[in-house]
């Protein structure tokens, strides 16, 4: 079995807190393509084309972690957040896990524990979010950002090394498409350097099963584009939906019958495209639409746990297209803004989104 061995290669977890029950067969998915990781870091030429043609037309694919070194130690580091995420979630108080506060000013959604629905009858909330930034670890320490004594120090060489590894496969990919766009070398890469000061961070996300019979079904994460470079995730049961390339795209509106859901596949993460790219290429490269609800058929009573290990562009990169012969010629006579104040803009308009579509916000007080 797959997932067994996956699972084993990072290091004999369990395998019913991972997969507790089989993803359906009976659901609408998408097949995305699978890349290899250890062709694109030993310069295969035809899996760089295979790359930079998804990533011209869905922006999505699978990326294989089993097949070298790097991609091993970062699933490993993805099963252990996994791991400590089930743990304290569960055996710390809402009270002390919101002590680890978002800074102010324009540094959004990339530091501190959220959390939606917290019930006072004992019953979980139905979504938590920790957000653990690189400059904990990495680059310049942020003033009054420490990480709360409820993470253990025991437990920082696991986020730690999970951005470490993170930044090397996603250099990696954007690597080949800075090559494929026919851009200087480091042109794209430079603007990702680990111990530069930017917005990458470590995600844990737990959405709450839905019991049998429950009324109550709360929101999942409303359709948006992510505010970043690279998305890498790693997730265990269903939840993440994206449309069908036809399907037509208003703004952030989609028809339902459109969505389709991604199969999480053991040994595999889900990458994705930012917006970051879209606008360095004006376009070419795609950042696509995607949501997340609650898990399909036997998985919907299951917590969803996910990673997600996000790179964005150094703070002061300037948010505007490279000039290449592969880019098309960008019209717009606007200022272009910083990495740091284009991130603030668009993670707080999916904040309104949600608060417009009816969902109650990320309390963070």
């Amino acid at each position: 079995m797959k997932a067994a061995e996956a699972l084993r290669i990072a290091g004999n977890f369990n395998l019913h807190d991972f997969y507790p029950t089989p993803f359906p067969e009976d659901v609408p998915t998408i097949d995305l393509e699978k890349i290899s990781l250890s062709r694109v870091l030993n310069g295969d030429q035809i899996e760089a084309e295979r790359l930079f043609n998804i990533c011209t037309t869905i922006g999505f694919f699978y990326l294989d972690m089993l097949d070298h070194p790097t991609g091993r130690q970062l699933w490993q580091s993805a099963c252990n957040l996994h791991r400590f995420g089930q743990q304290r979630f569960s055996l710390t108080s809402i009270e002390q896990k919101l002590q680890y506060k978002p800074l102010e000013g324009v540094r959004v959604f990339d530091r501190g524990y959220l959390v939606r629905n917290a019930y006072q009858d004992g019953r979980p909330a139905d979504l938590e979010i920790l957000n653990v930034p690189q400059s904990e670890f990495f680059g310049t320490k942020i003033e009054g950002g420490e990480i709360p004594t409820w993470i253990p120090e025991e437990d920082h060489n696991i986020f730690k090394q999970a951005l470490s590894c993170g930044n090397t496969v996603a250099r990696a990919l954007l690597a080949v498409l800075e090559k494929q766009l026919q851009l200087s070398p480091g042109a794209i890469t430079n603007l990702h350097r680990l111990n530069d000061d930017s917005g990458d961070f470590i995600r844990i996300l737990r959405y709450s099963g839905v019991p049998d019979g429950s009324r109550e079904v709360p929101e999942g994460f409303p359709p948006h584009r992510d505010a970043m470079s690279v998305a890498i995730l790693f997730t265990w049961v269903g939840g993440l939906q994206i449309p069908v390339p036809d399907a037509q795209v208003e703004g952030f509106s989609v028809k339902d019958e459109d969505w389709r859901w991604v199969r999480p596949e053991p040994g595999y993460a889900i990458v994705n495209l930012g917006d970051a790219m879209a606008i360095f290429t004006n376009t070419l490269l795609k950042s696509s639409i995607h949501r997340v609800i609650k898990a399909p058929g036997r998985q919907r009573p299951h917590d969803r746990l996910s990673v997600i290990v996000a790179t964005r562009p150094e703070n002061n990169s300037l948010m505007k297209a490279f000039e290449s012969p592969m880019i098309p010629v960008c019209q717009s006579n606007e200022l272009p803004v910083t990495s740091l104040e284009w991130g603030h803009s668009v993670v707080s308009g999916i904040q309104r989104r949600a608060v417009a579509r009816g969902a109650r916000d990320l309390d963070n007080t």
